[in-house]
């Protein structure tokens, strides 16, 4: 587009807000606007989350009027502020007097392309902000709209993950349900195996029981019919000795008779 916009409280659409800090807008300012009322020079040396002489931390900070302060913090990360510590008058005097009107930070007339303009550097260095974020920033109808169209669907999405939520904690409920019931089932199992294993060791202790009970009545049974067929062999051998002996008497008695009847 040929020309220049005009600036006017008429024409806003939108706040942005730079999120480098106060020394890196400058710094932008100054490479990209050869007329820029802010430069690091008009900074000084501000600090940057460092260490004061009383044993805070020292950094720029935000008053709630917008102005630039020197806030106190007990970290070094500068993240919980204690309080304010001074004020930068020089700063906050430079950006009432230019930056509290319009101030043109890119001209069609003068620069070639918005990407290698002030406005270029600086959006890409932004986010934007509304009223929801702070009460510095403004709001317009778009930024209204858009933000209830976003409440809107922010309550549908928080709907769906409430919804998804809840049917998460019901599959982890069954899922426990079924893992506690699979415990029980194990135990079961190994308290009807252990009851099964104990019962054949019983059958099985009295089986060789049974077995070792019968082997010994055989074996006496066999000692006993052993010892009478001892017995019964030595009585039949006394027996025929005995037999043999009275034979040989009678056979010497009647020699002699024969004897005597010889020589009478």
């Amino acid at each position: 587009d040929s020309g220049s916009p005009s600036c006017g409280s008429s024409h806003f659409k939108g706040t942005f807000v730079t999120q480098d800090g106060l020394s890196e807008f400058a710094a932008l300012m100054e490479t990209y606007d050869g007329y820029s009322p802010i430069t690091e020079d008009a900074l000084g040396d501000i600090p940057m989350c460092e260490q004061g002489s009383d044993g805070y931390y020292l950094s720029v900070g935000c008053a709630s009027d917008g102005s630039f302060t020197i806030d106190e913090f007990n970290d070094q990360y500068c993240l919980q502020r204690v309080g304010t510590y001074t004020y930068l008058s020089d700063v906050n005097s430079i950006f009432k007097n230019y930056f509290h009107s319009c101030y043109g930070i890119y001209s069609a007339n003068t620069d070639e392309s918005v990407d290698y303009s002030a406005a270029g550097a600086l959006v890409g260095a932004s986010k934007s902000c509304s009223a929801l974020d702070t009460t510095v920033c403004q709001d317009t109808d778009r930024i209204a709209y858009a933000s209830s169209g976003k409440s809107a669907s922010f309550s549908n999405a928080g709907q769906k993950i409430a919804n998804f939520n809840i049917a998460n904690k019901a599959k982890y409920a069954l899922g426990t349900l079924c893992l506690i019931g699979s415990l029980f089932m194990f135990l079961g199992i190994l308290f009807t195996n252990r009851r099964k294993r104990r019962a054949m060791m019983h059958r099985k202790m009295r089986a060789s029981r049974s077995k070792r009970s019968s082997s010994k009545k055989r074996s006496s049974s066999r000692h006993k019919s052993s010892s009478s067929r001892s017995k019964s062999r030595s009585s039949k051998s006394r027996g025929e000795s005995s037999r043999s002996r009275s034979k040989s008497r009678a056979r010497s008695q009647s020699s002699k008779r024969v004897d005597d009847g010889v020589f009478a």
